[in-house]
């Protein structure tokens, strides 16, 4: 650098482009005063990342000027690979962005963008009327693969991504949906965290081609899953904002019109599973939710045997009851190697009558260890201990994790 070379420049065309990706788009432009051979190497970059600061010079208006231009240069330029737009809080009161925004998302569609990020400032939760509310238009593109939302707020035709045939994957997270439908023939990785779901009814979820699932610390009522027969991995978490609890205490339907859990249960469908049955065909399972969330209880009725599944993840739930819904997947998984059963602290005890621990079948024979996970090795964990022993798993496969320690259990007497 002595000697005044431009050694930067010698790097391959490939490198560059890569480093300039990497920058925000008002630094990869600044990059034009750097030489001559710098002056349009911008224009072609793969990526566009827009991001807008607390305290950016110009402010609102600035940003949207710029967006607007380089959208406008790169029109005729090279397909994108990828754009990113990160807004910060500083435009959450600005209703100019919506109509600015929509715009954004639609030509750079146009500009056969691979990957699309956009977060909007709003946080549903913390007040939903600022939410970024997408347009009332069809997502289309046939270069599209992956999508990921950030505080908008999602119709029932931008939730439609039939028009999107190349697109596999989708992470919604902080967005509120306001659809009785989200659809794609294409997808295989679906995410979709702290979410608001606003229906009356519940939110059908239609995309035959997922292989991964993950449903996670979402308000209002569980969507309904339709057949997915290619799923092999689901991680699935109600936390306490779900809306399927009956007012009543019950584990099924109350009957009683004025509960707002019960009452239109199904939604469009008149009965059957609403949930469990779309991830039947998983390798991979991890269910967590609190025991009112009575969805998964209702669905084990419904449900057919989950014959591929190799490993098992049950966190609270389950233990509801009388341990039927433990006892049902130790006699409809088959192929089971792995068990892990997590039993948080605090809880409520288990109901104070004693099942029977009858076996209802033949237990996994692929079965190869089960986990227990909790804070002491108390009356519930001995509960459970026993009903596994009773179907057919002995002791000697069951390790606890208890305050620290791990140790295989021989002997429920001894304990």
């Amino acid at each position: 650098m002595a000697s005044g070379a431009d050694r930067i420049s010698d790097l391959p065309e490939g490198v560059l482009h890569h480093i300039l990706s990497l920058l925000p788009a008002q630094d990869a432009v600044r990059t034009c005063v750097l030489a001559q051979s710098w002056r349009n190497r911008w224009r072609s970059a793969p990526a566009l990342r827009f991001a807008c600061s607390t305290g950016m010079a110009g402010g609102a208006d600035a940003f949207f000027s710029l967006v607007n231009t380089l959208l406008h240069v790169r029109r005729r330029g090279p397909p994108l690979d990828s754009c990113d737009f990160d807004l910060d809080l500083d435009l959450s009161d600005d209703r100019r962005l919506e109509p600015h925004g929509n715009s954004w998302i639609s030509r750079v569609l146009q500009l056969k963008v691979q990957e699309l990020r956009f977060r909007a400032p709003a946080d549903p939760f913390a007040n939903p009327r600022l939410a970024f509310k997408l347009d009332h238009v069809h997502l289309s593109s046939q270069r599209l693969t992956s999508l990921e939302l950030s505080g908008v707020k999602g119709n029932a035709v931008v939730l439609d991504f039939s028009d999107c045939l190349a697109m596999e994957r989708l992470k919604m997270e902080r967005c509120s949906v306001s659809s009785t439908e989200m659809q794609s023939p294409s997808l295989k990785h679906l995410s979709i965290k702290n979410c608001i779901f606003y229906s009356n009814c519940r939110t059908v979820l239609s995309f035959p081609s997922l292989v991964s699932f993950e449903f996670v610390a979402n308000f209002g009522r569980a969507p309904m899953l339709e057949t997915m027969p290619y799923m092999e991995t689901a991680i699935v978490r109600f936390d306490r904002h779900h809306a399927d609890r009956c007012k009543n205490g019950r584990l099924d339907d109350c009957g009683d019109a004025a509960c707002p859990g019960c009452f239109n249960y199904y939604g469009p469908h008149d009965s059957g599973s609403v949930f469990l049955h779309g991830l039947a065909e998983a390798t991979y399972l991890n269910l967590s939710a609190y025991p009112d969330m009575y969805v998964f209880n209702r669905d084990l009725k419904w449900c057919p045997a989950f014959n591929k599944l190799k490993t098992l993840v049950l966190r609270k739930w389950f233990l509801s009851t009388d341990l039927s819904a433990l006892i049902w997947f130790l006699h409809h998984t088959p192929l089971l190697e792995k068990l892990t059963l997590e039993i948080p602290k605090p809880r409520k005890t288990l109901m104070k009558t004693e099942g029977s621990y009858n076996p209802l079948g033949i237990a996994p024979s692929h079965l190869q260890n089960v986990e227990i996970i909790s804070k002491d090795v108390d009356g519930v964990v001995l509960k459970v201990l026993k009903v596994l022993n009773a179907n057919g798993i002995p002791l000697g496969k069951i390790r606890i994790q208890c305050s620290g320690y791990d140790f295989l259990c021989t002997n429920i007497n001894s304990m």
